[in-house]
């Protein structure tokens, strides 16, 4: 049971990052700069892409899976999740 839930709670987390770097890629795409993200964005988005590498790392097997790194992955998840609802489903906030 447990592995199932580490397995699934790091599949979520690869799946927000991929969705977050989809939309900050589309947005830079758009005429703006690397250098016009706020810094608040910025971090959050290093957080998340942070959270995905060690999302794949418990995956492949190189990291073993521990209850505070699930813990840490699920406080990822949950405001990455409200984000990308923002982004996708009101048009006034983006990832910059």
């Amino acid at each position: 049971m447990r592995d199932v839930v580490y397995k699934v709670t790091s599949c979520l987390s690869i799946i927000l990052t991929l969705f977050l770097m989809y939309d900050l890629i589309r947005e830079l795409r758009e005429d703006m700069s690397i250098f016009d993200i706020d810094f608040l964005p910025f971090l959050t988005t290093l957080i998340v892409v942070a959270n995905g590498v060690l999302a794949f790392l418990l995956l492949i097997g190189k990291i073993k899976p521990q209850k505070h790194l699930l813990i840490l992955q699920i406080l990822v998840i949950i405001p990455t999740c409200l984000l990308l609802y923002q982004i996708f489903f009101n048009s006034t906030v983006s990832c910059t």
